[in-house]
């Protein structure tokens, strides 16, 4: 019986991980690195723990994002903040699987 239980458990994790999205963040700027980057559900009010850790994002990089989609949501929001503590906000964002999201100095708040 916990065999079954076991085998059932592990099919639906298999089913929650195929939903996983993943994406990347370019950093465009030409000059400006990226110390932080918060993404989270657009449903969501808190952000949530910086995904870059100790990691900087140098001008010309990417950064792989991968997160386990929420059910019924496919829409995120993304706020990046530079070493000058500049932010870039992306609200209500639709992200398909693998797409490049390239930040310039255009999109600075």
């Amino acid at each position: 019986m916990k065999k079954f239980i076991l085998v059932l458990l592990l099919i639906g994790l298999t089913g929650v991980f195929a939903l996983a999205d993943q994406f990347f963040i370019e950093n465009g700027t030409g000059g400006y690195s990226f110390y932080f980057i918060y993404v989270s559900d657009a449903r969501s009010s808190d952000w949530g723990n910086d995904l870059l850790g100790v990691n900087i994002l140098r001008p010309g990089q990417r950064f792989e994002v991968i997160t386990l989609v929420p059910i019924g949501s496919t829409t995120w929001d993304i706020l990046i903040i530079d070493e000058d503590g500049d932010t870039y906000t992306f609200m209500r964002r639709s992200i398909r699987n693998n797409e490049v999201i390239r930040v310039t100095l255009a999109h600075l708040d």
